[in-house]
């Protein structure tokens, strides 16, 4: 079993295709803690072989900075099912986390494990916006 994961702001699922807003970013900013941030998509494209045609379960756990499973999700972790085709097939998931609340700057990362086996790591950082420079005001002219 191969997996490609991908952050966005939103994905979608559709016909056997992601679509998605915003592909790539790798840093949220914010103001302030603790943060909350509107939604976080994971875009994912899942290939079998024949012999893993079937049902299996998606888990998607969100590590701190400190390395520490944050609870989200009704068993602190989201879990997902899906079914693979029979032969050698994909399966194409979108999963859209709304209302995230990070408590602390630093680097996060999702864990999607795939039947209890860890597949892939998404990393990303919650950092403060930095401060525009300072502007100074002489004899009316902007410097």
């Amino acid at each position: 079993m191969d997996i490609e994961a991908f952050l966005a702001d939103a994905v979608q699922a559709s016909g056997g295709k992601l679509h998605a807003l915003g592909i790539g970013w790798q840093v949220i900013q914010t103001t302030a803690f603790p943060a909350r941030h509107d939604r976080v998509g994971i875009g994912l494209i899942v290939r079998t072989v024949a012999a893993e045609a079937g049902q299996h379960t998606l888990t998607l756990t969100l590590l701190d900075p400190e390395g520490a499973a944050r609870a989200f999700g009704p068993r602190g972790a989201l879990e997902a099912s899906f079914t693979s085709p029979n032969g050698p097939g994909t399966a194409t998931l979108a999963l859209n986390l709304d209302g995230l609340v990070f408590e602390t700057e630093g680097e996060h990362t999702f864990v999607l494990a795939i039947d209890g086996s860890e597949r892939t790591r998404l990393r990303f950082r919650v950092q403060t916006t930095p401060e525009p420079p300072v502007t100074e005001y002489r004899t009316g002219v902007y410097l």
